[in-house]
């Protein structure tokens, strides 16, 4: 009887267990029902966006540009890392900006995102930042994978464009993006730049067209030439420091500044010798607004009246710094505050751009290659507060003599700007940087090579990339660095 029961419960517990899985749903076992079922294109823009302080807080190209350099744990000023990825910015913010203009260019969907903002204006947004992550990239890696990537598995192994493809594209997409947008309608949601202000975003777009079209300028002259004044006769073009475009950071662990995480358990960073030397020997009152006073040493050199500039002193670039107090900081502002914004584009870089542009003969709109010299190195002690009598002074004391004195004081007006002052180093070959002694290879890096995966798995296309760019070392000079 015991094991009549025994098999009569068995077959109750198996019909209760069929019956249960003939009735339960596991199509959303693995949807998060906390989460969207949907892209949602102002999420997108704002993850996207966040990218951004990667860039202008990018510290690597700042170290071999000897703004700064580091304390006990050298690393980027002896130029030791060899090879770098740049998968995130694929599967990150590039893969976002693509989703945001695919859904906003499908005329079967478009219509229900547009309470995201108007479509045309949220694909002129993505196009703008995506041309500005690829002007980065490109001009740190050289060749990138471009018309084949984004294709997963239909794709895997993509060939690499050139870096004069991929400046050809990206002028396309400006030029797009100047067409699409539209004042009338609104603006995209998730905007955390520019709050979906398009007038921004058409003076971003046109501030990018400029700076690309310099890059340029001395391995395509003439497409240069074009795009310049192009951006000059948009009247867009940042020439004050109230219309800087800048990174704003928030107060909260989560939103703030890159440079308050940097310092807030550590002190890594400290001035370069190079720079507060530089400033020093210069008597250039933006050695005071750039650094902090050193808390336990001074300098054996003093140029400025009553020794004002003692307590400014510079590390030597790559060399064990352990005793990191005693030499000056960055401005305290900057690494304490967690929301003191990062420049993008500034009215002293951009007059630095058209001051160039008149010694080539350009159309900048007036002004000739002194005037707007003078003009960017104004702009540039402006945006540091420093006083007016003391900008006069120096002017009077530097007067333009001619494109070395624009690459050098470029070089200085865009401290902490990384990637934008390594780029222009290398264009112009100049101001005249003596590479670290402590490096094993003392040479200052002229692009980053590729992560050494790329050889294992895309070897074809990564040999065909070395043919026509060069070797995939940090030596081999980009497209536009020919000068």
């Amino acid at each position: 009887m015991n094991t009549i029961i025994k098999h009569i419960k068995i077959v109750a517990c198996i019909t209760v267990l069929c019956s249960s899985c003939n009735t339960i749903d596991y199509d959303d076992t693995n949807d998060n029902p906390n989460g969207p079922t949907d892209a949602v294109t102002s999420q997108l823009l704002t993850n996207a966006l966040s990218s951004i302080p990667d860039i202008v807080v990018d510290e690597t190209p700042i170290l071999y540009m000897q703004h700064i350099t580091e304390g006990q744990y050298p690393g980027s000023s002896r130029y030791s890392g060899l090879t770098y990825s740049y998968d995130s910015w694929y599967t990150g913010p590039l893969q976002d900006l693509n989703e945001i203009i695919a859904i906003n260019s499908n005329p079967e969907i478009a219509e229900d995102y547009a309470i995201y903002g108007a479509n045309a204006n949220q694909i002129a947004t993505a196009k703008t930042i995506r041309a500005y992550f690829l002007q980065y990239m490109t001009d740190r890696w050289g060749a990138l994978p471009w018309s084949e990537a984004f294709m997963g598995i239909e794709n895997p192994q993509p060939k690499f464009d050139t870096q004069e493809s991929l400046y050809d594209f990206m002028f396309a997409e400006i030029e797009d993006v100047l067409s699409l947008i539209d004042h009338s309608a609104s603006g995209p949601s998730g905007d955390i730049l520019f709050d979906g202000d398009m007038d921004r975003w058409e003076a971003f777009a046109n501030n990018l067209k400029m700076t690309m079209a310099l890059r340029i300028s001395h391995v395509n002259p003439s497409l240069a030439k074009t795009k310049f004044e192009e951006a000059v006769a948009s009247g867009l073009l940042v020439t004050s420091n109230d219309d800087n475009i800048e990174y704003h950071y928030g107060t909260d662990d989560a939103s703030d500044s890159p440079w308050m995480d940097n310092f807030r358990t550590r002190e890594d960073y400290i001035l370069s010798r190079t720079m507060v030397e530089s400033l020093r020997e210069n008597l250039d009152p933006r050695l005071f607004e750039y650094a902090a006073p050193a808390r336990d040493s001074v300098s054996t050199v003093t140029n400025f009246p009553d020794a004002i500039d003692a307590g400014y002193v510079g590390a030597p670039n790559g060399n064990v710094n352990g005793n990191v107090p005693s030499y000056s900081f960055i401005n305290n502002e900057i690494i304490y505050t967690p929301d003191y914004p990062s420049p993008i584009y500034t009215a002293a870089q951009i007059k630095f751009a058209m001051a160039e542009a008149a010694v080539n003969g350009w159309d900048v709109g007036g002004g000739d290659a002194a005037t707007l010299y003078e003009e960017a190195v104004t702009a540039s002690m402006e945006y540091w507060g420093v006083a007016t009598e003391d900008i006069t002074e120096y002017i009077a004391a530097h007067p333009y003599g001619g494109i070395e004195d624009i690459a050098y004081e470029k070089w200085v007006a865009l401290y902490l700007n990384g990637p934008e002052a390594w780029a222009e180093w290398r264009r112009l070959d100049a101001p005249a940087l003596v590479p670290s002694s402590y490096a094993n290879d003392p040479r200052i890096p002229v692009r980053h090579a590729y992560d050494a995966s790329i050889a294992d798995n895309n070897a074809a296309n990564y040999a065909d990339m070395i043919s026509f760019q060069g070797p995939d070392n940090l030596h081999t000079r980009l497209w536009w660095d020919i000068h």
